[in-house]
């Protein structure tokens, strides 16, 4: 998630990046950069957002730090917030504000002032925490004070002389549970779970249970029924020419919108391939999440409409008829929803056919008027 944020973010540098050959691009006192092996030693800077195959903070930003490679380094003061993600992370200087890490070895050598949230394969911790802590790691190691509660899920724990925890220690290990010294907290402050124990998350559905279910349903079935609604009236007559088209030909609209997907997502995936594509990826794939979106909100309004009449009424015109076609096709695709069989295929099917009616509406523009 931090990957694609930091990547969207990044991606409308790109244009500017390929307009002047240079690999930053300045707005303000932040600065937008792509490359393989980056020295980021500006100094005056606000945010920092770098992608690369190796990145090295060497100058103190006054804001936050959004940064993606193979080895990721920070030697600078970050005022803000840290989000480093790569192989190799080391959080080598000071972080004001909250410092979120992931990678395959992560390494905290200088003071959090906030919360510190880090995923690895192997995480060492031996500069302090000044907020919480959330760990996950294979292995974890911990040679310093935490101020706040502290949440570890790995298989090995170990715990250094420095080490220290100022709230309580929720850990989820293997078989062999690890020792925790006193002196890096109290037994009463700790709460234990195998990582190969059930746990219980959710209770059992009782009667409230199911009621709290059906009224989630009957919200989301409102929600989208507005969403619905909205679309007809903002394109009445291009949504009943899209329905005219899945009607006339449905497995060639399914197949066009199968395709139009198909060639989305490819696009996104070669784009990956390449540094300054990988800016653009993230963006193809939010187009891709976009139109399939609005493929869905067009074939719920093709269930209702096919209802509609079904039953023998008239195109619906006034808002009133609008709401309740939108009502109709939600309810059928929410029920559909819940009974799994169906669920498998009943939402991807209704997005690519309202997606495919889209794209053969565009190439064929005589196609789906009414005569």
């Amino acid at each position: 998630m931090i990957r694609a944020v930091l990547f969207a973010l990044l991606a409308f540098a790109a244009p500017a990046l390929a307009q002047d050959g240079n690999d930053v691009f300045r707005l303000g006192d932040d600065i937008y950069v792509a490359g393989g092996t980056l020295s980021l030693d500006t100094e005056g800077t606000d945010d920092v957002f770098a992608a690369g195959e190796n990145i090295d903070l060497r100058a103190p930003i006054t804001g936050s730090a959004y940064l993606a490679g193979r080895r990721v380094a920070t030697h600078a003061e970050v005022a803000g917030t840290l989000f480093a993600s790569g192989a190799d992370v080391a959080a080598s200087a000071p972080v004001g504000g909250d410092a979120m890490l992931m990678g395959y070895d992560v390494s905290v050598s200088a003071a959090i002032g906030g919360d510190l949230r880090a995923a690895a394969r192997h995480l060492k911790l031996d500069a302090p925490v000044g907020g919480t802590a959330l760990l996950a790691a294979d292995t974890v190691e911990i040679d310093a004070a935490i101020a706040g509660d502290v949440a570890i899920t790995a298989n090995v724990v170990e715990f250094g002389p420095g080490a220290s925890i100022g709230g309580r220690l929720k850990l989820s290990t293997g078989e062999d549970e690890p020792v925790v010294p006193e002196s890096v907290i109290p037994p009463d402050r700790i709460e234990r779970h195998a990582l190969t124990e059930d746990l219980q998350i959710l209770p059992e559905h009782g009667p409230r249970d199911w009621m709290a279910i059906a009224t989630g349903a009957a919200i989301g079935a409102l929600i989208l029924t507005i969403l619905v609604t909205l679309l007809s009236l903002i394109a009445p007559a291009g949504v009943e020419r899209l329905s005219r088209i899945a009607a006339d030909r449905p497995w060639r609209t399914f197949g066009m919108g199968f395709l139009a997907l198909a060639v989305l997502v490819g696009s996104a995936i070669l784009l990956a391939l390449t540094i300054l594509g990988l800016l653009a990826a993230p963006v193809v794939l939010l187009a891709a999440f976009g139109f399939a979106f609005l493929g869905y909100l067009i074939g719920v309004w093709m269930v209702g409409r096919g209802t509609w009449g079904w039953i023998g009424l008239l195109e619906p015109d006034t808002l009133g008829e609008r709401f309740l076609t939108a009502l109709i096709g939600a309810v059928i695709v929410g029920l559909a929803a819940l009974v799994p069989f169906l669920a498998w295929f009943a939402v991807p099917v209704l997005t690519l056919l309202g997606l495919g009616a889209l794209i053969v509406a565009w190439l064929h523009p005589g196609f789906g008027h009414p005569e």
